[in-house]
């Protein structure tokens, strides 16, 4: 399981004083993206586009929250993408959210997903340090 600690803002707030549903899938990609880059190197590294994500809501986190844990872990690596099973909790470590996200690599020169090789697999799929 692999996690990131990110910070919350005024703005990641609503008029009810809890996160706002919206920031959500911004905490979800920070988490991936950490992850991805820990794995197989930065953005510019190791492309990818967001293909599918789903979040069921399950408590709110209500301001002052000062950061968040977002727990990643890596469920499923298919021909062209990864699947990837998330938590987005409180300081406390309580789950305040929970996701499941497909990210696909690209090839941007194509213009296109392209196939995930056995070098990258195994890195994705390693058990976390």
């Amino acid at each position: 399981m692999h996690e990131t600690r990110l910070p919350t803002r005024w703005v990641d707030f609503d008029a009810l004083a809890h996160v706002t549903h919206a920031v959500y899938p911004v905490f979800l990609d920070e988490a991936w993206d950490d992850f991805l880059s820990s794995r197989l190197g930065s953005f510019s590294d190791w492309p990818y586009v967001l293909v599918h994500v789903s979040i069921d809501y399950r408590r709110e986190l209500r301001h002052p929250t000062p950061e968040v844990l977002v727990r990643t872990r890596v469920v499923e690596v298919g021909r062209t993408s990864v699947t990837f099973e998330q938590e987005v909790c409180g300081p406390d470590g309580t789950p305040a959210a929970s996701a499941r996200c497909v990210i696909a690599a690209w090839d941007a020169g194509a213009r296109a997903t392209r196939a995930i090789t056995a070098a990258e697999r195994a890195k994705l799929l390693a058990a976390s340090p």
